[in-house]
């Protein structure tokens, strides 16, 4: 589909996330298509805690901790009235006829069952993994801090850094990198407290965000 941003947002802005969700369905179109990839945020931490004092077996808490971003989907669409969808055919009709759609990853990750059953792989990888199974370059995850700095605390932003550079000081997943080489892809870390910076990421304008490159 032409004209498609996957953007995942994080369960850290929870709770700051309603002006975000109504400034993208302001802003999608069908020059600007938007599908919406939830993080598991509150929920996985239940999942986490879970796994830390019961100790369950790696396909259960990769199950469970999709569902959390499944839960989280439910959530932020209550929140904007923005279609959630489940599988990447109902995602493209929907896109279709509405612009935006939020997806609940789960049945799609599950499906293919090409990710590690791991804590390594959290809601950013699955962003990336899910763009790339749409054919798309890039994928915008908004969090809750203004990109990735070079230390943290009391770092410097970052503008750009390669994929390859990112183990050890950063704000995303530590297999990100790992999928971003894999598949050739790029990847921009914004503050989703700040609507209009990720808008400008969208369209590819410059303003206070990390890029992640391949090169």
């Amino acid at each position: 589909m032409d004209n498609l941003h996957v953007i995942k947002i994080g369960g850290s802005l929870t709770y700051s996330v309603k002006p975000l969700l109504n400034t993208l369905k302001s802003f999608s179109s069908r020059e600007n298509r938007i599908l919406v990839i939830p993080g598991g945020g509150m929920f996985a931490e239940v999942v986490r805690d879970l796994d830390r004092k019961i100790k369950l077996s790696n396909r259960a808490s990769h199950r469970m901790a999709l569902m959390a971003m499944d839960m989280t989907g439910i959530y932020f669409s209550d929140l904007s009235h923005i279609k959630t969808v489940d599988n990447l055919y109902d995602a493209k009709v929907t896109l279709l006829e509405s612009n935006i759609a939020i997806l609940l990853p789960s049945k799609v990750v599950l499906s293919t069952d090409e990710l590690p059953h791991s804590w390594e792989v959290t809601s950013d990888s699955i962003a990336l993994y899910i763009a790339k199974l749409l054919k798309l370059k890039r994928v915008i995850i908004a969090t809750d801090v203004d990109g990735i700095y070079d230390r943290y605390p009391g770092g410097k932003l970052l503008n750009t850094i390669r994929a390859k550079s990112l183990r050890g000081f950063t704000s995303v997943d530590s297999y990100l990198s790992k999928l971003l080489m894999k598949y050739k892809m790029e990847c921009i870390v914004v503050n989703g407290r700040y609507p209009d910076r990720v808008v400008n990421a969208l369209r590819g304008k410059e303003d206070i965000y990390t890029k992640i490159t391949v090169h």
